[in-house]
């Protein structure tokens, strides 16, 4: 498996559990939909009003939980990393190619709002549960791509 496997599979699975920690060192986890998901990194986005925003821009660190079940198939990743905002430019792209975001996100005024973040860097975990393929990779520039069995 490489790591364009690992990411479509995440981008497949849509939605994650993305927990950040605020201010105070609290936790918090909240579901949020996996925009993009490519050997660059992990792509989602927010308002700039939310708590999240906040949290993400006074501390980059995140953990992100993803799952899914067909059939018999049990896939789990799961990344730890930090998450930068990304250029805007791909806010054009991410209305026109997600039909998930145009039905959340309608109207004009609640698009000026929204963040791109991109996952740069980070350690990710795959486990396939059913088949117990397990495999670690890292996220970002110069990072190697390949994928380590554990």
């Amino acid at each position: 498996m490489e790591l364009k496997d690992i990411m479509d599979i995440l981008e497949g699975m849509k939605v994650g559990i993305f927990a950040t920690v605020d201010e105070a060192g609290n936790p918090h986890s909240r579901p949020i939909h996996i925009t993009a998901a490519t050997e660059d990194g992990v792509f989602f986005m927010t308002g700039s009003e939310t708590h999240f925003y906040h949290q993400l821009m006074g501390d980059e660190r995140l953990a992100i939980t993803a799952l899914s079940e067909e059939d018999y198939l049990i896939q789990v990743i799961r990344i730890e990393g930090k998450a930068r905002p990304a250029s805007q430019d791909l806010l054009e792209k991410v209305f026109a190619d997600n039909p998930y975001v145009q039905h959340v996100y309608k109207d004009e005024e609640s698009r000026k709002i929204m963040q791109i973040f991109q996952v740069y860097e980070g350690e990710g975990f795959y486990h396939s549960l059913t088949q117990g393929h397990k495999y670690v990779f890292q996220i970002g520039e110069g990072q190697s791509k390949e994928m380590r069995v554990i």
